[in-house]
């Protein structure tokens, strides 16, 4: 649910802004994972059921992040909105937001913290309770977290929409509607 309610933030907030480079953790933490964690970050994102919550609510989340972009496009008609959305969502990879989680559990857990979490992800018991040493380390590092997390899944969306964008308006000018105060010859 964590990852899905990022990821719903992340979208409608940067619609349509554009992004031209990896941020500074993509880049460093590129070069520096060890496999084990990676490996372990994989598998707590997979365990979260975070694939299946973006699956299940994707086109909840463009709708949203495609109102919040034809509210900024007062010259937009309605058609460019349509098209906008059936190319986000033909052309959004999942994985790439998933990928995101999974840098980010890296960059902020140990190889035993992100273990510890996988087994409390398991755990069926509403009951299961972090130990007290992850759960400080959960309270220290989750603002951080949740804001490159945040942040970096808005970045995808933001270019891929800002791309679709640009294709859109030279592909379909008609879609853009002048100003109202502007004359066009």
């Amino acid at each position: 649910m964590l990852v899905f309610t990022v990821l719903v933030l992340a979208l409608s907030a940067n619609a349509q802004s554009p992004v031209d480079k990896p941020s500074e953790s993509e880049t460093t933490l590129a070069k520096k994972v060890d496999p084990k964690l990676h490996a372990d970050a994989v598998r707590l994102v997979e365990v979260s059921g975070a694939k299946q919550h973006l699956q299940d609510n994707l086109e909840k989340m463009v709708n949203e992040a495609q109102k919040a972009m034809m509210d900024k496009c007062q010259g937009c008609a309605p058609e460019f909105g349509k098209e906008w959305k059936r190319r986000f969502l033909e052309r959004t990879n999942i994985n790439d937001y998933l990928d995101v989680y999974v840098r980010a559990y890296e960059k902020y857990f140990t190889n035993a913290e992100i273990n510890e979490l996988i087994v409390l992800q398991k755990e069926t018991s509403k009951t299961a309770v972090p130990s007290p040493a992850l759960k400080e380390r959960l309270t220290a590092v989750m603002p951080e977290l949740m804001a490159d997390a945040i942040g970096d899944c808005g970045k995808i969306g933001a270019k891929l929409g800002a791309q679709i964008g640009a294709e859109i308006e030279r592909e379909h000018p008609e879609y853009m509607k002048p100003p109202a105060n502007s004359t066009r010859p």
